[in-house]
């Protein structure tokens, strides 16, 4: 089919979450769409390019693949491990801010994510707000037809570009209701943003939300702008960001985010390291897969 220009890194995304929930029997998370939801000649595209790119991310395991299957197998290990821990991250944070009566969850920088049709348990308590660029969320949605999986009720599409229009006027224009407790995911995106940008977003989300609500974010920390500290793993993926125009430009100091938060209206709750991720996702679930080195995982609650 003819793909149009989504993002490239959300589809990527969408086939690490796939690949893993296909061929791995100890799931970490298990997104049971993702990988049919791809094309099979992105699927492929995808397989082809990571079986040639084990050795740049992990130089001295590569050493060890006798062949593209098994060099597939381990660039995959190597960058679905972020991914894996920061999706389980946000279901098991929105499931307890169910329990708190949160009814509203709202996606920023949605991509492929598959929740409005996997999660039925949850979604059909929830009023879902996806937000993407006009491009991804139309071949998301043609993609979606092709499994015969209609949009349902209580999911919103919201068509939005981040760095151009104001997140406020986008929301407050749909059925999102400031006066519900609200629940924001905000995956795999501050790093693409100047930090204005992310200042600016997490201001807007306040301003939206009532008090009670929460986010959940990603982050780099400021080591992985450091060609001497960087992991090899974490240069790939900026090289690879940057040449097909989507450059990672922002990390933040861990200790120093909850003081950051704090004059917005923000308190920290959680704040996970990648020891802490290492341990809680993939020392129980499967150690095949790890933390990356410099990704921090953070839950914040409007004051």
């Amino acid at each position: 089919m003819e793909m149009g220009n989504p993002s490239g890194t959300a589809l990527m995304m969408a086939f690490l979450r796939g690949f893993h929930a296909v061929y791995d029997n100890a799931k970490i998370f298990n997104d049971s769409l993702a990988y049919d939801l791809l094309p099979e000649e992105v699927r492929e595209a995808f397989k082809q390019h990571l079986s040639k790119s084990a050795a740049e991310m992990a130089p001295e395991l590569a050493k060890e693949c006798t062949d593209p299957e098994i060099s597939l197998r381990l660039a995959v290990r190597t960058m679905a491990g972020p991914v894996l821990a920061r999706a389980r991250f946000v279901e098991e944070r929105l499931e307890e801010a169910i329990q708190k009566g949160i009814s509203q969850y709202i996606i920023l920088g949605a991509g492929f994510d598959t929740f409005a049709h996997r999660r039925l348990d949850l979604a059909d308590r929830l009023q879902v707000f996806e937000l993407d660029l006009p491009p991804t969320q139309e071949i998301k949605r043609q993609l979606l037809g092709r499994l015969n999986l209609q949009k349902p009720d209580y999911l919103h599409y919201i068509a939005v570009d981040f760095t151009k229009e104001n997140l406020v006027s986008a929301l407050l224009e749909s059925k999102y209701d400031p006066e519900q407790l609200s629940f924001f995911s905000w995956m795999g995106v501050t790093q693409y943003l100047p930090l204005e940008a992310v200042w600016a977003t997490l201001k807007a989300i306040i301003s939206l939300s009532s008090s009670g609500s929460e986010i959940v974010f990603d982050y780099y920390d400021k080591s992985a702008f450091d060609p001497d500290k960087a992991s090899n793993r974490i240069k790939y993926i900026m090289n690879t960001a940057k040449s097909i125009g989507e450059t990672i430009t922002t990390g933040f100091e861990p200790s120093k985010l909850g003081v950051e938060l704090a004059p917005l209206g923000l308190r920290l709750l959680d704040n996970l390291g990648p020891q802490e991720i290492q341990q809680r996702y993939f020392t129980e679930y499967n150690e095949d897969y790890s933390a990356s080195e410099h990704v921090h995982l953070a839950c914040a609650v409007v004051k």
